[in-house]
């Protein structure tokens, strides 16, 4: 079978790989699309995937911009000029953005044999950070490119559960859940954990959407003195280092995905910091499954399916109106993390993601 998976972002990219070692262990045959623009810096990229054909795309410096939404079409339209030319049995859409599944829905009128895949990452305009009427112009026609052509796909994929909420309203279809997921198994590092201090972590993305007010409060409702270990870069980064530089001790290691230095950072703390903007619509984060795989119990406030895991599992804390950080509880969690284990073990191996994305397929080729 001749397959297709496409994505217009460089941070869907781990995922698409964990997708296209499914289709290959069958035997397939597989194109993969991406972008030749990084979304997080604005620039075009420098390094090149092996094994991608890559689209030339319009650049745009701003998250919300018809020059943006003008970007996303061009790139959808030229990859379903690649597929043209590739003629796939399958096709698996990674979405947003958007256009891909409007583009998937022309196409599907075409070619009615081929299977079509949506697999959503996002909820755009649910997801995007601002406060105004999402159901008022460019929003509803945002949304529509999405509603109005999804009943193309032969599956829907959601990243979590708790998109399912607006997707069954427009897809009448089997809506499976495939979270994302790490390589390797939980990661049972030697803790080296100081007996003064509470140590957290913060790692990943550092923009905009991210509460640091409300972090800022978490550390100063401590009891001990806290300090902050920040693997990450982004546009607020500065803030977040200047506003904890006044609350706590700041260890900050940069941009790194070596392991190595994640475990040893790991090591040393006792929870992970999930903290974002109230106004977001996000179920569940990949530094959360970074957290769990290193056996971190997570201080949370976003709902969905992470507020839900902690809920169930006892492996962290939401973060209500008045909360107040409970060291005790997150430093037991920690030298006791059969729990946290137990969770990312049953929910983001690459076993389990196989296996789902397995029976997706053949539930869409039989």
């Amino acid at each position: 079978m001749k397959v297709v998976i496409a994505t217009c972002f460089q941070s869907n990219e781990e995922r698409v790989n964990s997708i296209a070692n499914v289709f290959r262990k069958r035997g397939d045959e597989l194109k993969l699309i991406t972008t030749n623009f990084l979304h997080k810096t604005k620039k075009p990229r420098e390094d090149y995937p092996k094994g991608y054909d890559l689209v030339p795309t319009i650049k745009y410096k701003k998250n919300l911009s018809l020059r943006r939404m003008r970007s996303h079409e061009q790139f959808a339209s030229d990859t379903f000029l690649l597929i043209r030319e590739y003629k796939p049995d399958l096709i698996w859409i990674e979405a947003p953005c958007n256009s891909l599944i409007s583009y998937a829905k022309k196409y599907k009128k075409k070619h009615k044999d081929v299977k079509i895949i949506i697999d959503m990452i996002d909820m755009w305009p649910e997801s995007l950070p601002i406060n105004i009427n999402k159901n008022s112009f460019p929003f509803n026609l945002w949304r529509n490119i999405r509603s109005k052509n999804i009943d193309c796909a032969d599956a829907v994929v959601s990243e979590c559960d708790l998109y399912k909420e607006i997707l069954e309203k427009e897809y009448k279809g089997n809506i499976n859940t495939i979270h994302w997921c790490r390589d390797s198994r939980a990661i049972h590092s030697e803790l080296d954990l100081p007996s003064d201090e509470l140590s957290l972590c913060y790692i990943g993305s550092i923009n905009n959407i991210i509460d640091i007010d409300k972090i800022c409060d978490i550390i100063k409702s401590s009891n001990k003195d806290v300090v902050l270990h920040v693997i990450g870069v982004g546009e607020s980064k500065d803030k977040l280092i200047q506003e904890a530089k006044k609350i706590c001790r700041v260890i900050d290691y940069g941009e790194t995905y070596d392991e190595k230095i994640k475990e040893e950072v790991f090591s040393q703390c006792h929870a992970g910091i999930n903290i974002y903007k109230d106004n977001l619509y996000i179920g569940l984060t990949v530094k959360s499954i970074d957290y769990l795989q290193y056996g971190l119990p997570i201080i949370n406030n976003i709902k969905g399916d992470t507020w839900n895991l902690i809920e169930e599992n006892d492996i962290g804390v939401n973060v209500t109106d008045n909360f107040k950080l409970y060291e005790n509880k997150l430093i037991e969690l920690r030298k006791n993390s059969k729990k946290i284990f137990d969770v990312y073990e049953n929910n983001f191996t690459k076993e389990v993601f196989d296996k789902k994305c397995t029976d997706v397929i053949n539930e869409v080729l039989k």
